[in-house]
């Protein structure tokens, strides 16, 4: 790619085009670029001109395919925003920098650095939907030459692609893209099955060559005799779309058989209805394999008709659309915007257009949580779409498995909150109703209504789920303030001091504020979830009456307790109630987290605790080890072995020599394969003791494997 012919493509779309612009851009960064290259050994200034000749094909203004040229100049050559804004302006330095911002967020783990990278790019979106494009051509030039890369990295790029680009670009409308970006994921993420469809469609390649030109001629030649004017095209399906469809109805490659497909383009959309008559009367059809995606479009604002026509015994899907149509479909929302002297120049009515997009960046500013946003935007953008009505006939769009309780919502918040029910079509349905395609829907409410916990079950929404989850949180939070102030008070008043008092004269703020929180309110939530001790909270308001109010009894246990701090700290502290999850049992050195249980102290799990994964996010807290943990933590050794003699003396021996106790030993011989299973409880120090046993007794004679037991599993 040469920038005389990047110029000369953007002028072909847009002839006022201010292509200095573009030439401007391309020699700014060709001079910042001065010296880098990529891992293929190519100078690096190839990779943002394929960005803005991937631009330059979706038809994007010369701001952005200015962009496309200089994304990369403020992340790795230091160039500032300030330099972009004196050359190019205040547009493209806005969008270079939004793009620029989304390349550098780092984060400490994997789930949340995908979460918050997407977060960001929808937030980017929102402002200025050119940034998430030019992200998009970015990392699909990133994906087409990604041989020179890592398998690890090849595989972990295209898993993020598959799961977080390739649906933004498919909402966006980008089919083109979309379906580029998931052949090459594919091509990664399942090598083998790629190989084999790829060369099992070669072969058959020739006969689907001909048959393509044989039927587009055919079908041709039809329409125009019956006065459709009309452009033909023809294609073998995309390899995602058959390995899908594979899985989904358990099919061989060779029990698919709709593997091509043809695009009729017609002048109007009148001609689209003429034309599928006319191809039903030509040929037979399935009647359930019609779709009518002109009169119900979907939410990127595709439009077509689809059909399945079985010519000769074969079977082939035909697409039938406008010529505007195919430009919306392969260029999504490019294709209603209009450019003056290049620039991009939307009217209120081509926004209007474009506005069901709105909705999911919406939930973009009401989520805090980073991975609580993924899984709420993730829901809507996998998912089927159904339509359904309001009384007052408006339509709204919703993902497949979405309930009463989700329209209720998308009304609004107020009426979500107060839900109680619906009537669909006159009839009355509970809030877990799932909608159907053609509901009306009527909310009912009350009151006396208040969301609960057993809604986050109901609802599927990324809307209906952030606003339930924030009403259930400030809920408990209120709860938990009023019953931290209670015990407090109790507490105090067994010494006959009144908390209003500590109140008013500002020593309870200042006590709290000691304690590492901003407010009162702070200091008794802590309380009431057992992160903040009490008695930390009473040797600071009233130090002289705790001393004076210690019994021997109460030295006794004080002592005890203070020999035998918790193993972990939380929030910095190690004199908090803790007990281990008998689910994982976690070990010292492996990454754990607490869960506040009810009146039980906080429960110790490792971080990948299966069980977990069902508690309630909002009462966990980040926990660590102490540098040096005491006592011994029970593990179980599950060992699969030969039944032979000496086994249980050879295990005993290799414990003995590492200095671990054996707590229980059990055996369970499995007699037609001569083979036994050996579970051993051994009290550890550290993780890492638990792993040399495990390498230790891998070496005995007879033994097939020793591995942890992980209780979650059973």
């Amino acid at each position: 790619m040469i920038i005389e012919n990047l110029l000369e493509k953007v002028q072909r779309y847009s002839p006022d085009a201010e292509v200095q612009v573009v030439m401007n851009a391309y020699l700014f960064s060709a001079q910042a670029h001065t010296g880098q290259t990529r891992k293929s050994g190519e100078a690096y200034l190839t990779h943002p001109l394929a960005v803005a000749d991937i631009l330059a094909d979706l038809r994007m203004d010369v701001d952005t395919i200015a962009t496309g040229l200089l994304h990369d100049t403020m992340e790795d050559c230091m160039t500032t925003k300030e330099s972009i804004l004196d050359t190019f302006g205040e547009e493209v330095a806005l969008l270079v920098d939004g793009v620029t911002k989304i390349g550098k967020l780092r984060f400490r783990s994997k789930e949340e650095a995908q979460a918050a990278n997407f977060r960001k790019m929808i937030l980017a979106m929102s402002n200025d939907i050119r940034v998430i494009l030019v992200k998009l051509a970015d990392r699909l030039h990133n994906m087409r030459t990604m041989e020179h890369m890592k398998p690890e990295r090849q595989i972990s790029i295209s898993r993020e692609t598959m799961d977080i680009y390739a649906p933004i670009a498919n909402r966006l409308g980008l089919s083109k893209l979309k379906s580029e970006l998931e052949d090459i994921c594919f091509r990664y993420l399942e090598p083998n099955v790629y190989s084999s469809l790829t060369r099992q469609l070669k072969l058959r390649a020739p006969d689907h060559s001909s048959y393509i030109k044989s039927f587009k001629a055919e079908l041709q030649q039809a329409l125009t005799e019956r006065g459709i004017k009309c452009e033909i095209s023809g294609r073998v399906k995309n390899l995602v779309s058959i390995y899908r469809k594979m899985q989904l109805q358990n099919l061989t490659f060779d029990q698919v058989h709709d593997l091509l497909a043809f695009r009729v383009m017609t002048e109007s959309m009148g001609d689209c209805y003429t034309a599928l008559g006319m191809i039903h009367g030509l040929y037979p059809h399935h009647p359930n394999r019609l779709k009518d995606y002109i009169a119900q479009p979907k939410s990127n604002g595709y439009q077509s008709l689809h059909t399945v026509v079985l010519p000769e015994g074969r079977q082939v899907e035909v697409q039938i659309r406008t010529h505007h149509m195919h430009a919306v479909a392969e260029v999504g929302i490019a294709a209603h915007w209009k450019y003056k002297e290049g620039h991009l120049a939307l009217s209120k009515e081509d926004i209007q257009q474009i506005g069901r997009l709105r909705a999911i960046f919406e939930a973009a500013r009401e989520v805090n949580d980073p991975s609580e946003f993924l899984e709420t935007v993730k829901v809507d953008l996998f998912a089927m779409e159904i339509f359904v009505f309001t009384p007052a006939g408006d339509v709204k769009i919703f993902p497949s498995g979405a309930t009463a309780l989700d329209f209720a919502y998308a009304i609004h918040t107020e009426i979500g909150n107060s839900c109680v029910g619906a009537k669909v079509d006159g009839r009355i349905v509970p809030l877990r109703y799932e909608l159907q395609n053609g509901d009306c829907v009527e909310i009912l409410t009350s009151s006396n209504q208040n969301p609960s916990r057993d809604w986050l079950d109901i609802a599927k929404t990324g809307r209906a789920l952030s606003k339930i989850r924030r009403v259930i949180r400030e809920a408990e939070r209120a709860r938990g303030i009023e019953l931290g102030e209670e015990i407090l008070t109790k507490e105090l008043s067994k010494h006959s001091i009144s908390i209003s008092k500590l109140q008013k004269s500002g020593k309870l703020k200042e006590a709290a504020q000691r304690l590492g929180h901003r407010e009162n309110e702070h200091l008794f939530y802590g309380i009431a979830s057992g992160t903040q001790p009490l008695t930390r909270v009473m040797r600071i308001l009233a130090p002289q009456t705790i001393e004076e109010s210690r019994s021997p009894i109460t030295a006794f246990f004080n002592r005890i307790r203070s020999k035998s701090t918790s193993p972990v700290l939380i929030d910095g502290e190690g004199d908090v109630l803790t007990s281990f999850a008998r689910c994982c049992s976690p070990l010292p050195g492996e990454p754990v987290i607490g869960f506040i249980t009810r009146g039980h102290g906080i429960s110790i799990h490792r971080v990948d605790c299966k069980q977990l994964l069902h508690l309630d996010k909002d009462r966990r807290v980040p926990v660590q080890w102490q540098d040096t943990p005491s006592g011994r933590h029970s593990s179980e050794v599950e060992i699969l072995c030969t039944n032979q003699m000496g086994m249980l003396a050879d295990l005993g021996a290799v414990c003995k020599s590492q200095q671990i106790n054996v707590n229980r030993m059990e055996a369970h011989t499995i007699e037609e394969d001569n083979k036994a299973i050996i579970i051993i409880e051994v009290g550890i120090s550290h993780v890492e003791q638990l792993n040399t046993l495990l390498k230790s007794v891998q070496y005995i004679e007879g033994v097939i494997y020793a591995r942890r037991k992980r209780a979650e599993a059973n």
